[in-house]
């Protein structure tokens, strides 16, 4: 969940550039897109889920937005849970 978190942060820092009027980059404009799903589909108020759904949720959401190499996790870990409809 440290790289989940870590995306998220990626996201407000887009946020903070987008509203000074700066360039977003294309990894920015992604964590924003990541941010968003990642509060509807486990942050939210509502969400009442296991743990086992809230980690393949958050798998999920990883490979939809970036590459292994963005979400910084290990190897060994990204072999056994990245979704493999990649």
């Amino acid at each position: 969940m440290n790289a989940a978190v870590r995306l998220y942060a990626d996201a407000a820092n887009a946020k903070t550039k987008l509203e000074n009027g700066f360039d977003l980059t294309d990894y920015d404009e992604r964590t924003l897109a990541f941010a968003k799903d990642y509060s509807e589909k486990l942050l939210a108020i509502d969400v009442n889920i296991d743990i086992t759904t809230m980690l393949d949720t958050a798998w999920t959401l990883f490979a939809k937005y970036f590459t292994k190499n963005e979400v910084a996790i290990k190897d060994e870990f990204t072999q056994k849970y990245w979704p493999k409809d990649e």
